[in-house]
């Protein structure tokens, strides 16, 4: 009885220890199997990584240096890119960490997962110039804020402020000018104009003297008028049809997604004018250049958009002639002393030309000839460095009238007011905002051109973002399929 029960005791110890064994060993492969699966995971997530971050790692230097930015030039020096070189790139990087002994040639260049990456695609880029450059604007804008903090802009707005509630920028006086001339001209026969318009009298004031000094004011050539004495103007021109904003027009620029999910679109008025205070501070203008740059009037350059120097300086100059004429206009208007001196004029020299009743249409022209005068005296002050306020005050300027139209002011800079790269500033935060960003990328485009290894430099070609599908094997059979992102922050 007790060795019939000994062996069946045994068989039964058996067929359970063979049960426990073909579970634990289930449990074992099973764990070895998903380590293996977890380990091809892994490896290929940390392969996926190392390899975005080589590609990343190659942001451009020149953009770095000249303007503190972070893009990859997709084409490398070329003069193509997009997803295609940089698939390329990143598979080179990814080949170097799934096989990092291979130029070894060593009998164990192979990993033990064997992981090979037979699919790669990028799916998505977003190039600096995408949604009419707002992708390279934000980027800017993040650094401008980052690096500078605070309100920077807070003087930017309240002379916006004045210039726009005084429509120091809408209004033409030259034109206002020409109307009110003609107007007045229409009381007159071209006889009387012609035998009385000579007259003077006793003071010295006649009708051919304001005509006159109308007709210089509205001439042509103001930069030239304006040009401090001695001054040297540039004679640097591009041919900007190879530039970003003209092949955008023609439709030669790559395209990509534009920003991406959860980047913050720079479209509000704080971040216009953030992104105004970082051209000022990476482009160069008339009165400090930028060392190396193709045009050095770069921020006239934005905001006039024609090839040359001279030309981009000229239309400036007009722009802001135009402007000082308003500011004056208003300030000659508001001054009981120098208006009365004007009307004493107008009536003095309507007298002579019998029509007293037009002395207050000829008072205006007088006021804003006067204006003008000062405006030519204006800008040649903020082209020599020197400073105008936005609002003049009594007593700040011209103390008459005859002196005005003789002669300019004796150069003499003010102590207080803006200087001529404020108010090239305030012009470029009323200009469009389309115009501006665009331009401001032509300019990058002309800089890096200059550099060695990038003469056939395109902004359309550098990317700050990538999502990138990737699919990995190794010799198990084990298949890996995920996406990786990255972006500069």
């Amino acid at each position: 009885m007790r060795e019939r029960f000994n062996c069946h005791t045994g068989a039964y110890l058996t067929v359970y220890l063979s049960l426990v064994f073909g579970i634990i060993l289930s449990l074992l492969l099973a764990l070895i199997e998903g380590a293996a699966a977890g380990a091809a995971r892994a490896q290929s997530e940390i392969v996926a990584d190392l390899g975005m971050d080589s590609v990343f790692a190659e942001y451009n230097r020149e953009i770095l240096n000249q303007y503190g930015l972070f893009f990859v030039d997709s084409a490398y020096g070329g003069t193509s890119g997009g997803t295609g070189r940089l698939e390329q790139r990143l598979s080179y990087y990814m080949d170097k960490n799934l096989n990092p002994d291979k130029d070894l040639k060593l009998m164990s260049g192979n990993t033990l997962l064997k992981l090979d990456n037979p699919y790669l695609e990028i799916k998505e880029l977003s190039y600096a110039s995408d949604e009419d450059g707002d992708v390279w604007k934000a980027q800017a804008v993040n650094y401008v804020k980052a690096v500078y903090g605070g309100d920077i802009i807070s003087a930017i707005k309240q002379q916006l402020d004045t210039v726009n509630s005084n429509e120091l920028a809408s209004r033409d006086i030259a034109g206002e000018l020409e109307a009110q001339q003609e107007s007045f001209e229409e009381l007159l026969s071209d006889d009387e104009i012609e035998e009385y318009g000579g007259a003077e009298s006793e003071e010295g004031y006649s009708y051919d003297m304001v005509s006159e000094a109308a007709d210089r004011v509205k001439g042509k050539g103001i930069l030239y008028l304006v040009l401090p004495q001695g001054g040297e103007l540039s004679s640097a021109s591009a041919y900007t049809g190879q530039y970003l904003y003209a092949r955008m027009k023609q439709g030669h620029i790559n395209k990509g997604m534009g920003l991406r999910d959860g980047a913050e679109k720079p479209d509000g008025i704080t971040d216009e004018l953030i992104y105004n205070e970082y051209l000022a501070r990476v482009c160069g203008n008339y009165g400090r250049v930028k060392e190396g740059s193709l045009l050095k009037y770069e921020l006239e350059y934005i905001l006039c958009g024609n090839s040359s120097d001279i030309s981009n300086l000229r239309d400036f100059a007009e722009k802001l002639f135009a402007l000082r004429a308003v500011s004056n206009m208003i300030y000659l208007a508001g001054d009981s002393v120098k208006k009365t001196e004007a009307e004493v004029i107008a009536a003095i020299i309507c007298t002579l030309l019998l029509v007293p009743e037009a002395a207050e249409l000829l008072t205006y022209i007088i006021l804003a000839i006067w204006a003008m005068v000062e405006a030519l005296d204006d800008v040649q002050v903020l082209l020599d460095g020197g400073k105008v306020p936005l609002l003049k005050n009594s007593g700040s300027w011209a103390s008459g009238l005859m002196d005005a139209l003789e002669t300019k002011l004796s150069g003499g800079k003010e102590s207080e007011g803006l200087s001529y790269e404020e108010y090239l500033k305030i012009f470029i935060a009323l200009m469009d905002k389309k115009e501006k960003a665009l331009r401001s990328l032509d300019i990058v485009e002309m800089d890096i051109r200059q550099t060695k290894g990038n003469e056939s430099f395109r902004i359309d070609n550098c990317v700050d973002y990538m999502r990138a599908g990737f699919g990995f094997s190794n010799s198990y059979g084990h298949e890996v399929v995920f996406d990786r992102e990255m972006c500069y922050e």
